[in-house]
């Protein structure tokens, strides 16, 4: 009981942070204070008509969606190599992994900057794509590192036997296996990048994302317009993350039931 307790206390710390931001939302008056002065949209109304704001959400949404892509293609090539390194070879390839994952943002942050300059690349939505693929791309490797662990190598080597190429049996039979996991880390590959701020800090240069257009405005002024943009992009990750775990749980059931028939 007292366990049950402290579980519940834990998670309502956690989450009555985003309920007061999802409440003053929709308060009718700017003032972020008690008592509420009655409910109002004209902050989502406002969102809506800010062309800024707009454009942030785009660049957000395109660098998002180019770090999805390039950490599923180099994902499902560290994959193939993972599955035919050694035991001193995976163990080098995890431990690069948890690297970027286990150092703080700002530390991130300033080496690529550092890395940036000293080659001479301008800052642009290059490097920030660049600097987002670093971050997400560990951790789509950890993911897929339990996923594979359970790989059986056999099912390769019985379809080399059967006179299929490398090609035809990373796409016929190792590809087919690894894809689900593949698909929901990509989705959750998108979520890091479209929230990240403290690295995009130091390698936006003049560009805009919509974590630092939030950040921007927090400067100047408090107001729910800064909640609703936050729950907006709170429902937004909420379900780019569900969509991820719905594609892991069809695909479970999927194979569930072809045990089953079979």
């Amino acid at each position: 009981m007292i366990l049950r307790i402290v579980v519940w206390s834990i998670l309502a710390f956690l989450l009555m942070p985003l309920v007061i931001i999802v409440l003053f939302s929709f308060h009718a008056s700017p003032s972020l204070s008690f008592p509420f002065a009655g409910f109002s949209l004209r902050w989502y109304a406002d969102v809506l008509g800010n062309a800024q704001l707009g454009s942030a959400l785009v660049k957000s949404l395109t660098v998002a969606g180019f770090t999805a892509v390039i950490t599923l293609v180099l994902g499902a090539a560290a994959s193939l190599a993972w599955l035919r390194l050694g035991r001193g070879g995976r163990t080098l390839l995890e431990v690069l992994c948890l690297t970027p994952i286990a150092l703080p943002g700002l530390f991130v942050g300033v080496s690529l900057l550092v890395l940036f300059a000293q080659a001479r690349v301008q800052l642009s939505t290059v490097t920030i794509v660049i600097s987002h693929v670093v971050l997400a791309l560990p951790i789509l490797i950890v993911a897929m590192r339990a996923r594979l662990a359970l790989f059986d190598p056999s099912l390769e080597e019985a379809s080399r036997d059967l006179g299929a190429s490398q090609i035809q049996t990373f796409g016929r039979v190792t590809l087919p296996l690894i894809a689900p996991t593949l698909i929901a880390s990509a989705i959750l590959a998108f979520a890091v990048s479209f929230d990240e701020f403290v690295v995009t800090s130091f390698v936006a240069g003049t560009e805009t994302t919509l974590p630092m257009y939030i950040w921007s405005m927090m400067r100047r002024t408090v107001t729910p317009l800064i909640n609703a943009i936050s729950t907006l992009a709170l429902l937004f990750s909420v379900a780019i993350l569900f969509i991820a775990w719905l594609i892991g749980h069809l695909r479970r059931r999927s194979a569930v039931a072809g045990r089953t028939v079979s």
